[in-house]
């Protein structure tokens, strides 16, 4: 089973490598993937691929100076512009979730809150690839990872407003139950940024529920440091 981060993408977008790219196909090949890093007999000239207008090849080849890509990542690099959040599985069942509930209702599509409870009970132990980010934009795919879904999960996740661009080890069971006690916090009046600093900055909702705070806040100066609240303040809503 191939559980390149590429191939998950090329499978689960349903990719086909360009026409253009195929005559610089090269086989017979002792190397690895510049992006991806595995070895591969057969490939393509990065050059031929990544445009001169892309910053920071380094950081995108991981400081890897090795002249080839995958097909793969070929594929993929091509076909992966504007790309967004993607929770993709091993069977090539591919979600492209908002992290807005309005925003998914409106464009007919899930979001994230919804998503990860939904996956829970179907998908235990299955490889995935998952990429949370509030920026469809940015091509950060290259940094990602696969692995099953379960007690260490690979996310990565960019969360723009917080600056935190950073690959998570998580619990996807424990995140559910980060999920369930920060939205239960939000819906009780209190702001995302009083959620990941001080429940004590928000006055008026600190009035409202002063009987509960401070126990809320107890749990909260635990959960702040962990991977699942990390994803679980940028997904979380509160209807």
């Amino acid at each position: 089973m191939n559980l390149s981060v590429a191939q998950f993408i090329a499978d689960g977008l349903q990719l086909e490598l360009r026409d253009n790219l195929k005559p610089y196909i090269e086989n017979g090949l002792d190397t690895v993937c510049a992006i991806t890093g595995e070895r591969i007999t057969c490939g393509i000239p990065w050059k031929r691929v990544i445009p001169s207008s892309t910053a920071e090849y380094l950081d995108l080849m991981h400081g890897m100076t090795f002249p080839y890509l995958s097909l793969a990542t070929a594929t993929a690099f091509k076909g992966s512009w504007n790309m967004g959040s993607r929770l993709i599985f091993e069977d090539g069942t591919m979600y492209h979730p908002y992290i807005a509930a309005q925003s998914a209702a409106k464009n007919k599509r899930t979001f994230w809150s919804k998503l990860v409870r939904e996956v829970w009970t179907t998908r235990q132990g299955q490889n995935c690839l998952c990429i949370i980010t509030d920026n469809f934009q940015k091509k950060i795919w290259p940094r990602a990872a696969v692995g099953p879904l379960g007690v260490n999960t690979p996310v990565l996740l960019f969360d723009s407003g917080r600056l935190r661009l950073q690959n998570l080890m998580v619990d996807w069971e424990r995140l559910l139950e980060t999920l369930d006690f920060t939205e239960r916090v939000y819906k009780a009046g209190f702001n995302k940024r009083a959620i990941a600093n001080s429940l004590f900055r928000s006055y008026a909702a600190l009035s409202e529920n002063r009987d509960a705070v401070m126990e809320w806040e107890e749990r909260l100066a635990v959960m702040r440091e962990t991977s699942e609240f990390a994803v679980s303040i940028l997904i979380a809503q509160k209807e």
